[in-house]
């Protein structure tokens, strides 16, 4: 009878007081969430809006029956031991081109067997820079699937990526990553013919055979603007040219903006080109004596991208791009930082790659010319 008598809010405070820590951040996390099923989210993002068919982008659909979701489990051999449903999907026909589909089709989460609860897990880990095995125990899933849905969510900002204009004054300068075949020691010994160990004993014998020296270092071309805008992109192995200047920077500067670089004279033309203004400084002079203009910002751009990358203990090349994107979107300019806003973007973005061809990637996602040691 005392708890029938009161009030709905003084019932709450009561159970809130009674959680541990952990489970009211559990309780919080899902209550920013407000979503209850991927289908409600999916429906009321794409199925609402424009582009309804996912072939033709056409609003002419209708609702054209369920389809059952019927879940299996799998032994360690890999023998089904069990099939059980765990509900139904929507399926709608477009009138216009007559293609079938559900809610998710050519999203990330088509024929995923993940909770939104787990989901939001693994946005809070991408956003806390969480392990794979954490995260994995922490959503009660295999390191495989971490893995996969990590690169899977990171895929789907590239998006965000190719809108990023850089305007008004702006910084560039480009920066050197280790060549990395983590995860596949074959591919390590095709390269260099040998294993890393081996090639560690290589250098510290002959000193002069450096990465740098030897055209081994990936090139990353960097720019960032006033407004922490940023940009960043894995081009090539050895030195900057200008076509890869104008790979990353083509359409993604305003007209009339002013570049701050150091002496590469590899923004000379490329700037002329553009038909942008430049200004260069050298290696012992990094600002202006009104500091309107200087190199500064990217320069520490660079110091934090490389701090950040140390927790990681190094980064395949195939997957680099991934991780800036990572730096720059969830830490950098903090544009998805809310696991709301993480699956709006998700639920918006054409996702068509299957997770299980994201490790059957290049070794080196870029045309390069290989320099025997």
């Amino acid at each position: 009878m005392e708890i029938l008598n009161q009030k709905p809010l003084e019932l709450i405070d009561q159970l809130i007081g009674h959680l541990n820590p952990d489970e009211r951040k559990t309780l919080v996390r899902k209550l920013n969430m407000g979503i209850t099923s991927i289908d409600d989210l999916m429906k009321s993002n794409r199925m609402e809006k424009e582009h309804a068919c996912v072939k033709c982008g056409c609003l002419n659909i209708v609702k054209y029956g369920k389809i059952r979701r019927v879940h299996t489990k799998k032994d360690k051999d890999g023998n089904i031991i069990e099939r059980f449903s765990v509900g139904t999907h929507q399926r709608y026909k477009c009138r216009d081109c007559g293609s079938t589909f559900v809610s998710t089709a050519k999203s990330a989460f088509y024929r995923s067997h993940l909770t939104p609860e787990q989901i939001s897990e693994l946005i809070n880990s991408i956003t806390f820079r969480k392990s794979i095995r954490d995260t994995a125990s922490e959503c009660c899933f295999t390191t495989k699937t971490s893995f996969r849905w990590r690169h899977k969510l990171l895929d789907t900002l590239t998006i965000p990526n190719e809108k990023v204009v850089l305007g008004g004054i702006l910084e560039a300068d480009e920066t050197g990553f280790n060549l990395s075949f983590k995860g596949n020691v074959w591919n390590h010994i095709c390269f260099y013919g040998m294993t890393a160990p081996e090639l560690r004993t290589y250098y510290l014998k002959h000193p002069e055979k450096t990465p740098r020296a030897l055209n081994e270092m990936v090139n990353v071309c960097c720019g960032i603007d006033h407004n922490h805008e940023a940009i960043a992109n894995p081009t090539n192995l050895g030195k900057c040219r200008i076509k890869h200047l104008v790979q990353t920077f083509d359409k993604h500067i305003e007209q009339r903006s002013i570049m701050c670089s150091d002496r590469n004279k590899s923004y000379v033309p490329m700037c002329n080109q553009m038909k942008i203004a430049l200004v260069q400084f050298k290696s012992d002079d990094y600002s202006t004596k009104s500091g309107d203009l200087s190199i500064q910002r990217i320069n520490n751009y660079h110091a934090n991208m490389k701090m950040w990358f140390k927790f990681f203990r190094g980064v395949a090349t195939k997957y680099l791009r991934n991780y800036l994107l990572w730096f720059n979107f969830v830490l950098w300019s903090k544009k998805l930082d809310s696991n709301r806003k993480f699956f709006e973007h998700l639920s918006n973005t054409v996702f068509c790659e299957n997770v299980k061809d994201i490790q059957k990637r290049e070794a080196i996602p870029f045309p390069y010319r290989k320099t025997y040691i």
